[in-house]
Protein backbone atom coordinates (compact mmCIF):
# COMPACT_ATOMS: atom_id res chain seq x y z
CA UNK A 1 0.00 0.00 0.00
CA UNK A 2 2.85 2.18 1.01
CA UNK A 3 4.02 2.16 -3.13
CA UNK A 4 0.38 2.42 -4.54
CA UNK A 5 0.35 5.84 -1.91
CA UNK A 6 3.45 6.80 -3.67
CA UNK A 7 2.01 5.81 -7.32
CA UNK A 8 -0.83 7.73 -7.09
CA UNK A 9 1.42 11.25 -5.91
CA UNK A 10 1.66 11.10 -10.17
CA UNK A 11 -2.32 10.95 -10.80
CA UNK A 12 -3.87 14.22 -11.72
CA UNK A 13 -6.87 15.18 -10.00
CA UNK A 14 -9.96 17.04 -11.99
CA UNK A 15 -10.59 20.50 -11.03
CA UNK A 16 -13.30 21.70 -13.53
CA UNK A 17 -16.88 20.65 -14.34
CA UNK A 18 -18.11 19.22 -17.66
CA UNK A 19 -16.45 22.17 -19.67
CA UNK A 20 -14.85 25.63 -18.31
CA UNK A 21 -16.88 27.67 -20.92
CA UNK A 22 -20.06 26.47 -18.75
CA UNK A 23 -19.56 28.18 -15.94
CA UNK A 24 -22.98 27.77 -14.98
CA UNK A 25 -22.44 24.29 -13.92
CA UNK A 26 -18.63 24.81 -12.23
CA UNK A 27 -18.28 23.53 -8.88
CA UNK A 28 -15.79 25.07 -6.51
CA UNK A 29 -14.07 23.37 -3.40
CA UNK A 30 -15.58 26.48 -1.05
CA UNK A 31 -16.86 29.88 -1.39
CA UNK A 32 -13.58 31.92 -1.35
CA UNK A 33 -12.00 29.70 -4.22
CA UNK A 34 -12.98 32.71 -6.91
CA UNK A 35 -11.50 35.30 -4.57
CA UNK A 36 -8.76 33.98 -3.65
CA UNK A 37 -8.11 33.22 -7.60
CA UNK A 38 -8.43 37.03 -8.35
CA UNK A 39 -5.89 37.72 -5.56
CA UNK A 40 -3.43 35.51 -6.57
CA UNK A 41 -3.59 36.87 -10.58
CA UNK A 42 -3.87 40.72 -9.26
CA UNK A 43 -0.07 40.38 -7.18
CA UNK A 44 1.55 43.50 -8.70
CA UNK A 45 4.96 41.62 -8.43
CA UNK A 46 3.55 39.36 -11.39
CA UNK A 47 4.16 41.67 -14.12
CA UNK A 48 8.11 41.92 -13.65
CA UNK A 49 8.36 38.19 -14.08
CA UNK A 50 8.40 35.73 -17.42
CA UNK A 51 6.03 33.04 -17.22
CA UNK A 52 8.30 30.26 -15.74
CA UNK A 53 9.07 32.98 -12.67
CA UNK A 54 4.99 33.17 -12.27
CA UNK A 55 4.89 29.09 -12.24
CA UNK A 56 7.65 28.91 -9.39
CA UNK A 57 5.89 32.46 -7.79
CA UNK A 58 2.72 30.85 -7.30
CA UNK A 59 4.09 27.15 -6.25
CA UNK A 60 5.13 29.55 -3.15
CA UNK A 61 1.93 30.88 -2.50
CA UNK A 62 0.61 27.05 -2.45
CA UNK A 63 2.89 26.38 0.34
CA UNK A 64 1.31 24.76 3.85
CA UNK A 65 -1.89 23.95 1.38
CA UNK A 66 -3.28 19.99 2.34
CA UNK A 67 -2.61 17.13 -0.22
CA UNK A 68 -6.38 16.37 -1.31
CA UNK A 69 -5.67 12.50 -2.57
CA UNK A 70 -7.05 10.27 -0.52
CA UNK A 71 -10.47 12.16 -0.34
CA UNK A 72 -10.76 12.76 -4.22
CA UNK A 73 -8.91 9.61 -5.60
CA UNK A 74 -8.78 6.75 -3.18
CA UNK A 75 -12.48 7.23 -1.41
CA UNK A 76 -14.84 8.79 -4.10
CA UNK A 77 -16.40 6.43 -6.50
CA UNK A 78 -18.15 9.49 -8.00
CA UNK A 79 -15.73 12.28 -9.56
CA UNK A 80 -16.82 15.91 -9.03
CA UNK A 81 -14.98 18.29 -11.13
CA UNK A 82 -14.35 21.02 -8.65
CA UNK A 83 -12.01 23.84 -8.93
CA UNK A 84 -9.96 24.42 -5.83
CA UNK A 85 -6.84 25.93 -5.30
CA UNK A 86 -6.42 25.63 -1.37
CA UNK A 87 -5.71 21.43 -1.49
CA UNK A 88 -3.67 19.61 -4.11
CA UNK A 89 -2.08 16.42 -4.94
CA UNK A 90 1.23 16.70 -6.92
CA UNK A 91 0.01 16.86 -10.74
CA UNK A 92 -2.92 19.32 -9.64
CA UNK A 93 -0.19 21.66 -7.88
CA UNK A 94 1.79 21.80 -11.29
CA UNK A 95 -1.27 22.23 -13.26
CA UNK A 96 -2.61 24.49 -11.22
CA UNK A 97 1.06 26.84 -11.25
CA UNK A 98 0.80 26.54 -14.94
CA UNK A 99 -2.98 27.56 -15.22
CA UNK A 100 -2.25 30.72 -13.15
CA UNK A 101 0.41 31.88 -14.81
CA UNK A 102 -0.72 31.06 -18.38
CA UNK A 103 -4.11 32.90 -17.18
CA UNK A 104 -2.63 35.86 -16.13
CA UNK A 105 -1.34 36.96 -19.53
CA UNK A 106 -5.10 36.62 -21.17
CA UNK A 107 -6.17 40.15 -20.35
CA UNK A 108 -4.81 43.41 -18.80
CA UNK A 109 -7.42 42.42 -15.60
CA UNK A 110 -7.26 38.60 -15.36
CA UNK A 111 -9.53 36.51 -13.13
CA UNK A 112 -10.85 33.27 -12.24
CA UNK A 113 -12.61 32.86 -15.74
CA UNK A 114 -9.27 32.94 -17.36
CA UNK A 115 -8.07 30.34 -14.62
CA UNK A 116 -10.72 28.27 -14.98
CA UNK A 117 -10.30 27.90 -18.79
CA UNK A 118 -6.36 27.38 -18.86
CA UNK A 119 -6.82 24.96 -15.74
CA UNK A 120 -8.96 22.47 -17.97
CA UNK A 121 -6.79 23.15 -20.90
CA UNK A 122 -3.82 21.83 -18.77
CA UNK A 123 -5.44 19.27 -16.49
CA UNK A 124 -7.11 17.09 -19.06
CA UNK A 125 -6.29 15.36 -22.15
CA UNK A 126 -7.47 17.47 -25.31
CA UNK A 127 -8.36 19.97 -22.57
CA UNK A 128 -11.58 18.85 -21.93
CA UNK A 129 -13.17 17.42 -19.11
CA UNK A 130 -15.21 14.30 -19.97
CA UNK A 131 -14.56 11.88 -16.58
CA UNK A 132 -12.40 10.11 -15.03
CA UNK A 133 -10.25 8.64 -17.71
CA UNK A 134 -10.32 12.28 -19.55
CA UNK A 135 -7.65 12.82 -16.36
CA UNK A 136 -3.98 12.08 -16.43
CA UNK A 137 -3.49 8.95 -14.99
CA UNK A 138 0.07 9.00 -15.64
CA UNK A 139 2.95 11.73 -15.92
CA UNK A 140 3.97 10.46 -19.32
CA UNK A 141 0.26 10.69 -20.79
CA UNK A 142 0.36 14.49 -19.00
CA UNK A 143 3.58 15.71 -20.65
CA UNK A 144 2.81 14.37 -24.11
CA UNK A 145 -0.66 16.13 -23.78
CA UNK A 146 0.26 19.50 -23.00
CA UNK A 147 3.39 19.29 -24.88
CA UNK A 148 1.19 18.73 -28.47
CA UNK A 149 -0.89 21.32 -26.77
CA UNK A 150 1.66 24.19 -26.55
CA UNK A 151 1.22 24.24 -22.85
CA UNK A 152 4.50 22.84 -22.32
CA UNK A 153 8.08 21.45 -23.65
CA UNK A 154 9.95 19.06 -22.81
CA UNK A 155 13.93 20.58 -22.01
CA UNK A 156 14.74 17.26 -21.23
CA UNK A 157 16.46 17.29 -24.76
CA UNK A 158 17.38 20.15 -25.17
CA UNK A 159 19.68 21.03 -21.69
CA UNK A 160 23.14 21.07 -23.68
CA UNK A 161 26.42 19.31 -22.12
CA UNK A 162 24.16 16.74 -19.94
CA UNK A 163 23.99 12.84 -20.21
CA UNK A 164 20.36 12.61 -21.62
CA UNK A 165 19.34 8.86 -21.69
CA UNK A 166 15.86 6.96 -22.49
CA UNK A 167 14.18 4.31 -20.83
CA UNK A 168 11.79 1.91 -21.99
CA UNK A 169 9.39 0.83 -20.17
CA UNK A 170 5.49 -1.14 -20.12
CA UNK A 171 3.22 1.48 -17.86
CA UNK A 172 0.48 -0.67 -16.34
CA UNK A 173 0.76 0.13 -12.47
CA UNK A 174 -2.99 1.73 -12.24
CA UNK A 175 -4.87 -1.02 -13.60
CA UNK A 176 -2.73 -3.91 -11.45
CA UNK A 177 -3.40 -2.34 -8.47
CA UNK A 178 -7.71 -1.81 -9.33
CA UNK A 179 -8.78 -2.57 -5.68
CA UNK A 180 -7.44 0.61 -4.50
CA UNK A 181 -9.46 3.15 -6.49
CA UNK A 182 -13.31 2.99 -6.35
CA UNK A 183 -14.12 4.21 -9.53
CA UNK A 184 -12.37 1.25 -11.13
CA UNK A 185 -14.96 -0.86 -9.92
CA UNK A 186 -16.88 -0.29 -12.64
CA UNK A 187 -15.77 -2.94 -15.50
CA UNK A 188 -16.17 -0.41 -18.01
CA UNK A 189 -14.19 2.19 -16.64
CA UNK A 190 -11.43 -0.33 -15.87
CA UNK A 191 -11.04 -1.89 -19.54
CA UNK A 192 -10.94 1.64 -21.02
CA UNK A 193 -8.10 2.27 -18.53
CA UNK A 194 -6.27 -1.15 -19.94
CA UNK A 195 -6.94 -0.16 -23.22
CA UNK A 196 -4.55 3.46 -22.55
CA UNK A 197 -2.50 1.93 -20.70
CA UNK A 198 -1.76 -0.23 -23.84
CA UNK A 199 -0.53 3.13 -25.38
CA UNK A 200 1.98 2.92 -23.26
CA UNK A 201 3.60 -0.40 -24.11
CA UNK A 202 7.03 0.17 -24.47
CA UNK A 203 7.07 3.88 -24.03
CA UNK A 204 10.75 5.77 -24.35
CA UNK A 205 11.62 8.18 -21.53
CA UNK A 206 13.85 10.26 -21.76
CA UNK A 207 15.50 11.61 -18.23
CA UNK A 208 18.67 13.32 -16.65
CA UNK A 209 20.80 10.73 -15.13
CA UNK A 210 21.59 10.82 -11.58
CA UNK A 211 24.99 11.93 -11.97
CA UNK A 212 24.18 15.46 -13.56
CA UNK A 213 21.36 15.79 -11.20
CA UNK A 214 23.75 15.08 -7.82
CA UNK A 215 26.13 16.61 -9.16
CA UNK A 216 26.20 21.15 -8.32
CA UNK A 217 28.15 21.53 -11.24
CA UNK A 218 26.38 20.28 -13.93
CA UNK A 219 22.14 20.43 -13.93
CA UNK A 220 22.15 23.12 -11.38
CA UNK A 221 23.89 25.27 -13.20
CA UNK A 222 21.13 25.22 -16.26
CA UNK A 223 18.24 24.76 -13.86
CA UNK A 224 15.53 27.77 -14.70
CA UNK A 225 13.18 29.40 -11.68
CA UNK A 226 9.82 27.49 -12.66
CA UNK A 227 11.25 24.01 -14.22
CA UNK A 228 8.89 20.97 -13.68
CA UNK A 229 10.61 17.83 -12.59
CA UNK A 230 9.57 14.41 -12.52
CA UNK A 231 11.39 11.90 -10.63
CA UNK A 232 11.60 8.46 -12.40
CA UNK A 233 10.70 5.19 -10.36
CA UNK A 234 12.64 2.57 -10.64
CA UNK A 235 9.54 -0.11 -11.22
CA UNK A 236 9.21 -1.00 -14.73
CA UNK A 237 5.76 -0.61 -14.69
CA UNK A 238 5.64 2.81 -13.17
CA UNK A 239 6.80 5.85 -15.33
CA UNK A 240 7.48 8.74 -12.16
CA UNK A 241 7.45 8.49 -8.97
CA UNK A 242 7.65 12.06 -7.34
CA UNK A 243 7.30 15.71 -9.20
CA UNK A 244 7.35 19.23 -8.14
CA UNK A 245 8.69 22.44 -9.03
CA UNK A 246 12.13 24.09 -8.50
CA UNK A 247 12.55 27.64 -7.42
CA UNK A 248 15.91 29.35 -6.56
CA UNK A 249 16.57 30.34 -2.81
CA UNK A 250 19.66 32.44 -3.40
CA UNK A 251 22.36 29.90 -4.74
CA UNK A 252 20.09 26.98 -3.41
CA UNK A 253 17.92 25.33 -6.09
CA UNK A 254 14.58 24.28 -3.67
CA UNK A 255 12.04 21.71 -4.29
CA UNK A 256 8.16 22.54 -3.97
CA UNK A 257 5.86 19.52 -3.96
CA UNK A 258 2.98 17.73 -2.31
CA UNK A 259 5.17 16.08 -0.01
CA UNK A 260 4.39 12.50 0.80
CA UNK A 261 5.42 12.26 4.40
CA UNK A 262 3.78 15.37 5.75
CA UNK A 263 0.67 15.68 3.50
CA UNK A 264 0.82 19.08 2.53
CA UNK A 265 2.37 21.69 0.14
CA UNK A 266 6.09 22.53 1.34
CA UNK A 267 9.33 23.26 0.16
CA UNK A 268 11.68 20.73 1.05
CA UNK A 269 14.73 21.46 3.54
CA UNK A 270 17.33 19.79 1.02
CA UNK A 271 18.07 21.60 -1.88
CA UNK A 272 17.51 19.36 -5.31
CA UNK A 273 20.70 18.15 -5.67
CA UNK A 274 21.12 16.61 -2.16
CA UNK A 275 17.24 15.43 -2.11
CA UNK A 276 17.88 13.13 -5.23
CA UNK A 277 21.22 12.26 -3.98
CA UNK A 278 19.51 11.21 -0.36
CA UNK A 279 16.81 9.19 -2.40
CA UNK A 280 19.10 8.01 -4.58
CA UNK A 281 17.88 3.94 -4.31
CA UNK A 282 14.50 5.03 -5.45
CA UNK A 283 15.42 7.56 -8.50
CA UNK A 284 16.51 6.66 -11.68
CA UNK A 285 16.95 10.24 -13.01
CA UNK A 286 14.35 13.20 -13.62
CA UNK A 287 12.38 14.71 -16.88
CA UNK A 288 12.33 18.62 -16.64
CA UNK A 289 9.63 20.30 -18.10
CA UNK A 290 9.25 24.11 -19.13
CA UNK A 291 6.83 26.51 -20.20
CA UNK A 292 8.54 28.81 -22.27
Amino acid sequence: MKLFKTLLLTIALAAVSTSASAFETLAFHCDSDTIRINELLRDPQLKEMNRSERVAHFARRMIGCPSNLRSEILESDSMVFTLNVHSFNPLSLISTCIALAQAYETSSAPGWRDYADRYESVMYKSGKARGFLSRFLYASDWIADNIFRNNVNDATLRIDQLNIRKKEKSIDYISRHREAIKALSDSTTYERLRMLEMGFRNHQIPYISNGDLTNPKRFKQLAKDGDIFFLLAPDNDLDSREMGILTWEGDKLMIIHVSPTSEKVEMEALPFEAYVKRNIKRIKGARIIRVE
